[in-house]
C-alpha cells in the first residue's frame, strides 16, 4: 500500500507513544519559600501535595494562595512539557486538520438561549423516602 493510507499505521504507533509519554509527565512547583509544593500531571491533576508545618500557621488565606500559586505554576510547566511531546504528532498535516476541526466550537443559536432562559427551574431530585423511580408517574 502506498500514499497517505500507508503511513496511517505509523501515525497510530506515534500517537500511542506520545500518549504514553504524556501520561508520564509530572511538574512540581513550590510557593511560600518551599512551605507548599504541588506536583501535577499533564492534565493539571494534583498528584502530590506537600505542606510544611510552617505554612499551616500562616492562616487559611495564605495557605490557599500558596497552593493556588503552586498549582498554576506546575500546570503551566506540565502543559509545556506535554505540548513539547505532542509536537511531532501535531506536525502531521492530517492530525493538524483534525485538531483544527475539533477546536472549532459550533455557535449556539440565540433562540435556544432565549427559550432556555425563559423556563422555570425543574426540581427533579426525588424526595427522601420516595422509593423507586420506576413507581413515579
Amino acid at each position: 500500500m502506498t500514499g497517505p493510507a500507508s503511513s496511517f499505521p505509523e501515525l497510530t504507533v506515534l500517537a500511542r507513544q506520545v500518549d504514553i509519554e504524556v501520561g508520564k509527565v509530572r511538574a512540581r512547583a513550590d510557593a511560600g519559600g518551599g512551605a507548599v509544593s504541588v506536583e501535577v500531571d499533564a492534565f493539571g491533576a494534583i498528584t502530590d501535595l506537600q505542606l510544611t508545618e510552617s505554612c499551616l500557621g500562616a492562616g487559611a488565606a495564605a495557605l490557599s494562595a500558596a497552593i493556588t500559586a503552586s498549582h498554576r505554576t506546575a500546570c503551566a510547566a506540565a502543559a509545556a512539557a506535554a505540548q513539547e511531546l505532542r509536537a511531532p504528532l501535531l506536525r502531521d498535516s492530517r492530525v493538524a486538520r483534525a485538531m483544527e476541526a475539533f477546536n472549532q466550537v459550533p455557535a449556539v443559536p440565540e433562540t435556544h438561549l432565549l427559550r432556555r432562559a425563559g423556563r422555570a427551574p425543574v426540581d427533579d431530585d426525588p424526595p427522601f423516602g420516595g422509593g423507586s423511580f420506576m413507581r413515579r408517574a
